[in-house]
């Protein structure tokens, strides 16, 4: 294969840096030279995408897979090229199916080809496609909401919510609220060895954090044990305790170190949080969790997960009009966030709205698939086979 043109650099390089009209330009410069280059075709797809052309992402990503039926980035793009347009269901189906074989271990590929199946009616085979994905990947969020808006649709919301809230323990943004409150930063460098931190109250602390950011759960809750048995009433270790046992599900214990926590001190938010998440844990608890949440999102108003966690609260207290203003209250903080879309496209399909609701749908899988990056780890696994 001949070395990517001057142009197809250029526009990988402002495409990267979202610098968006100028990688166009630099696209069209290299069809200008080279109009049979794939890699070009499909990132000029993706790049309009972005800008919400979807016919011209469509065309771009038709052209790409012309010239070379391999190319997986191609199918993406063509993929959520029809599911943006909406109302080609019939192509979308088979778009996902072709990247599915094409890339066999995509799990992205069988989430997409479920919520394809799902908006042409086809609600068994969309519900076998995620069920596939969850085969490949237990900790695929995406495909756990997607069930959880299928068991709304047959069975209710009784029987949907426990799925939404599984699909929010594997979404890792509620976890990033906790650290936002804990105040624990992602400085890039590795969490201390536990028996190199003094034993002293701040120090331990700092790396209990660290630990638990790092899914080490054991060696953070021994530190956290040192600091409770110099001080049982020091109000940020029992909340950070508090967190460490809902990871364990120990939801009784979680509880109790967090209601300890505020009776100490009712200004740590860390405690608030692993309340409210208990309770909403609990059948029947639901009321208590919305008055927790509802506090911590009036604490935290600028960030869109407290607002998230009380909507969901309100959902089983079957408050929908309610839910669906916090829903759109994170969604105006963060138009990425995919888990209050799902849960707004959850309450529009109580109120018989299914067109805005599968639109919401739609909207979380485009910022599902930037989230992860998808686009150029398909991009550059095929430019790098293709060198």
């Amino acid at each position: 294969m001949a070395p990517r043109s001057q142009q197809l650099a250029l526009a990988e390089g402002l495409a990267r840096q979202n610098h968006i009209q100028p990688a166009v330009e630099a696209c069209y410069q290299a069809l200008a030279n080279n109009e049979r280059d794939p890699l070009v075709h499909c990132l000029l797809a993706d790049l309009m995408l972005y800008g919400d052309f979807y016919d011209e992402a469509i065309n771009s990503a038709s052209r790409a897979i012309e010239i070379d039926p391999d190319c997986s980035p191609a199918y993406l793009a063509l993929g959520l090229g029809y599911d943006r347009r909406g109302g080609m269901w019939d192509q979308s189906i088979l778009v996902w199916h072709e990247l599915a074989e094409v890339e066999p271990d995509l799990v992205t590929a069988h989430v997409q080809l479920g919520e394809a199946f799902a908006a042409a009616a086809f609600d068994d085979e969309a519900i076998d496609a995620w069920r596939a994905a969850l085969e490949l990947d237990p900790a695929e969020a995406r495909a756990m909401y997607n069930l959880a808006v299928a068991a709304l649709k047959k069975e209710g919301m009784s029987t949907a919510l426990p799925g939404i809230r599984k699909a929010g323990e594997l979404d890792p943004t509620q976890d990033d609220l906790f650290f936002e409150l804990a105040g624990v930063v992602d400085d890039g460098n590795p969490a201390p060895d536990p028996a190199d931190v003094p034993h002293e109250r701040d120090a331990m602390i700092t790396a209990a954090g660290a630990l638990a950011f790092e899914d080490d759960y054991f060696a953070a809750a021994e530190l956290i044990r040192g600091v409770l048995e110099d001080n049982p009433d020091d109000p940020e270790a029992l909340g950070l305790s508090a967190y460490l046992y809902l990871k364990q599900e120990a939801v009784n214990e979680a509880m109790a170190c967090a209601l300890r926590a505020l009776t100490i001190s009712t200004r740590t938010p860390t405690a608030v949080y692993t309340l409210g998440v208990a309770f909403s844990k609990r059948p029947g608890l639901n009321r208590n969790a919305a008055r927790v949440f509802s506090a911590l999102a009036k604490t935290v108003s600028g960030h869109p997960m407290p607002h998230v966690l009380y909507a969901e609260s309100l959902l089983g207290l079957q408050r929908y009009s309610q839910a669906a203003d916090a829903y759109r209250t994170a969604i105006s903080l963060d138009p990425t966030c995919v888990r209050a879309r799902f849960g707004l496209a959850m309450v529009l399909l109580t109120e018989g709205r299914y067109a805005e609701s599968m639109w919401e749908i739609r909207r979380a899988a485009y910022h599902d698939t930037r989230h992860q990056g998808l686009f150029w780890q398909l991009y550059d696994e095929y430019a790098e086979g293709r060198s």
